[in-house]
């Protein structure tokens, strides 16, 4: 029943001129980061091209915590300026700014924390950002609590590649109590290396405000011969160092050539599509998380799966994140080896993007990322003003939009008893 629908999608994939114009199209409207003109501009690209394939295409409002930086500077004490990007949601500090001594934690590690907690307190924390998409990274966030935990006065995460700025990402903080958090580079970071004895004293300054945001939710239905759905989904918003190009102007694109090529046929099938565009989910999931949460129960009951697309482009290699559904392993591996197609899994639960939100619900969710394991790949460059167009190759979209129509196609068509399986935990 897939390979039937496979051979009738086939042709659209294959003759589709607007995969990588869709993928420009994003990157011109810049970072897009929530709460921003350029966030608003990739909606409005995405909600366009989505009701180009169907007029049903809808815009739902949702709330989030919003927050706006106007000032954020760090200085060694004796005046040297260093390399500064607020973290999204970071607590400000008083005005003026406050100065503190620096502790380097290196990596950063529960290790790095243990040996080190007895200076911590009312000290600013130095750790290195890393690798994002491997068995073996720490988030940023976990650092950022231990540091609060520990009474640290402030929080700095460096970017670990020479030459490449500082970084973005969420403190996480939510509107809630925090610590000031900022992000520098790998050259600054440098100068904040202790010096026998001496721990370096620093300068920061930052300057937020907390607002009640609310951003928007794209989402399409096509229903299928029952009520149950298959939801596609990807987020549009990223941040302001660069074009969020990799993350995740490259899931859009996909998705919307995907939904351009399977929309024609998804009344014919056993269950319905619903293709769900996300914003905020950098600021921790915060879209995805109030659009499931609002759901009633029996609304999230008739997602039968979520197929997340969260950076697919930048490495020819992807893997999907099976958020510990025993059972969407061999149901990812054997589709993709049905169509001669490689695709590496992970079992443990990463909450790095939105399928997290519909794993936590218990809706079978796997994220399609690429690059896992891999950190010599284009990838190294997201959250930094590396991630731009040109790391990306139209051939990793390709493949990227071959191998989520196979996944599904078999989603879509199988039966009733076998999709619900997929919910099993053991």
């Amino acid at each position: 029943m897939s390979e039937r629908l496979l051979d009738k999608v086939r042709p659209a994939l294959a003759n589709d001129r607007k995969l990588f114009a869709d993928f420009i199209a994003l990157c011109d409207c810049g970072g897009r980061r929530a709460g921003t003109a350029s966030e608003e501009r990739g909606i409005q690209v995405a909600h366009a091209r989505l009701a180009a394939i169907h007029p049903g295409a809808s815009l739902t409002d949702v709330p989030y915590a919003g927050w706006r930086s106007t000032r954020a500077t760090l200085e060694l004490a004796g005046g040297t300026s260093l390399a500064c990007n607020s973290l999204l949601g970071a607590q400000s500090t008083p005005p003026g700014g406050i100065e503190v001594e620096v502790v380097d934690l290196g990596r950063g590690t529960e290790e790095d924390f243990a040996r080190h907690a007895h200076e911590i307190a009312g000290r600013a924390v130095l750790v290195r950002h890393e690798y994002p998409f491997s068995a073996v990274h720490i988030h940023r966030r976990r650092k950022y609590n231990r540091a609060i935990e520990l009474n640290a006065a402030a929080f700095i995460i460096a970017n670990p590649l020479p030459q490449s700025g500082p970084m973005s990402g969420s403190s996480g903080r939510g509107g809630g109590a925090g610590i000031p958090a900022i992000a520098t580079d790998y050259e600054s970071a440098a100068l904040l290396a202790r010096r026998g004895d001496r721990l370096p004293r620093v300068r920061l300054e930052l300057i937020g405000e907390d607002y009640a945001a609310t951003t928007s939710v794209i989402a399409l239905d096509l229903p299928g011969k029952s009520d149950a759905r298959v939801a596609l989904t990807a987020h549009i918003d990223g941040h302001d160092l660069a074009e969020s190009a990799m993350d995740n102007a490259t899931g859009v694109a996909v998705v919307l050539a995907v939904a351009r090529a399977f929309a024609p046929h998804v009344a014919q099938c056993e269950r319905g599509l619903r293709v769900c565009f996300f914003s905020a989910e950098e600021w921790a999931l915060a879209g995805s998380r109030e659009y499931l949460d609002r759901m009633s129960e029996a609304e999230r009951a008739r997602i039968a799966l979520n197929i997340n697309l969260d950076t697919v482009g930048g490495d020819a290699q992807l893997t999907a994140l099976t958020s510990e559904f025993p059972r969407l392993g061999p149901f990812v591996q054997e589709t993709a080896a049905a169509q001669g197609l490689t695709l590496g899994t992970y079992a443990p639960m990463m909450s790095n993007s939105d399928h997290y939100n519909f794993a936590r619900h218990g809706i079978p969710a796997f994220r399609l990322v690429a690059g896992f394991d891999n950190p010599e790949s284009n990838i190294r460059h997201i959250l930094t003003r590396g991630d731009t167009r040109e790391k990306v190759e139209q051939s990793e979209l390709v493949h990227a939009s071959q191998l989520t129509a196979a996944l599904l196609a078999r989603a879509l068509t199988m039966s009733a008893p076998d999709i619900a399986a997929l919910r099993l935990k053991s």
